[in-house]
């Protein structure tokens, strides 16, 4: 049964709480060498674990740095002016920052990189570098399989992934232990939630004649069910797209997530939280169209960038701070 499914049959918290315990339940990736890895239409085989690797999001850099991994890293990128979260504040200041944007090339071969780890597809592309071309360059890649699977991604999905960099790098048992952790920490939240209903949450991510909306395939909108919210667009099977100011305010939602990166327009932004996720509630504010919704009335806003918004660790973190705004009586607030 796929994530979406066991969200809409057993009323969110549930489905949240099934999904905590499946993960728990996930068989054990090999302990030893080689290691053979499938990963969007990439078969690469591993001798032994890579000594100097690179990642070009924030979500790989996370997902790597909560498995231990900064002794086998050569770089990082694409963090922007975000913020890393404090849990790996100590051990992302170990590992030299290559840019602020996704690494070039250049960067890349000037760190020795044998292995890039990109958490979405914008780290592989046509006008940076595809996977082949750093291939032929003596570098291994993985691609975090949310960018090429179109299908719902939720944190069984997560969990997979977490447990397929671990057996990369030769670490089978961090991943276990991340998994179990972060596990505990859903099935956590899911008790405090049980007998709390579901309330209406629009994820928006930015527009002004029309609204962008993460949709039911995404993970932010799985963390959004595992929070105790209802995505207003969750029934809608794909990723972002474009929806209208009337389908929100008929939708009267209760909660807005507002959802942002560190960049615009391909530049890094001086203040992401001010000048992406402050002017995006602004927005909201400013549209006829919604004046009435709820969450407008009542100005229930819950910012939220891609640091913890895209799929890798901090997503559980989210999903917390997100449970305690949706519901602050469950957590004595």
């Amino acid at each position: 049964m796929t994530f979406a499914n066991l969200i809409r049959r057993s009323g969110m918290l549930a489905g949240a709480a099934a999904i905590a315990t499946l993960a728990l339940a996930a068989p054990s990736f090999a302990q030893t060498f080689p290691v053979i890895d499938e990963n969007c239409g990439v078969t690469t085989t591993y001798e032994a674990a890579p000594t100097r690797a690179v990642t070009l999001s924030n979500n790989a850099t996370e997902l790597m740095l909560a498995l231990g991994l900064e002794g086998s890293m050569a770089g990082t990128s694409y963090m922007a002016n975000l913020k890393i979260s404090p849990a790996y504040a100590d051990a992302y200041a170990k590992v030299p920052i290559l840019s602020p944007l996704v690494a070039t090339t250049e960067e890349l071969i000037a760190a020795e990189a044998d292995f890039v780890y990109a958490g979405y597809p914008d780290g592989f592309s046509e006008s940076r570098h595809t996977r082949d071309q750093l291939q032929d360059l003596g570098m291994k890649t993985r691609l975090n399989v949310e960018g090429c699977n179109l299908g719902a991604f939720g944190f069984p999905q997560l969990f997979d992934e977490i447990h397929s960099v671990a057996a990369i790098f030769g670490v089978p048992d961090r991943g276990d232990k991340l998994v179990d952790a972060l596990s505990s920490r859903l099935r956590a939240v899911a008790d405090k939630l049980a007998d709390k209903p579901a309330i209406s949450v629009f994820i928006y991510n930015g527009g002004v004649s029309a609204p962008n909306a993460a949709l039911g395939n995404t993970m932010l909108s799985q963390a959004v069910a595992a929070a105790g919210g209802n995505n207003i667009f969750g029934d809608v099977a794909n990723r972002f797209g474009e929806v209208s100011w009337e389908q929100v305010a008929e939708r009267a939602p209760e909660y807005v997530v507002v959802f942002y990166s560190g960049t615009a327009s391909g530049q890094v932004v001086a203040d992401p939280d001010k000048e992406l996720g402050q002017a995006r509630i602004d927005t909201l504010k400013s549209i006829p169209a919604i004046a009435n919704v709820p969450a407008i009335v009542n100005n229930r806003f819950f910012l939220i960038n891609s640091v913890q918004g895209q799929p890798g660790p901090s997503t559980v973190d989210a999903v917390e701070d997100m449970a305690k705004a949706f519901h602050p009586e469950a957590f004595g607030q």
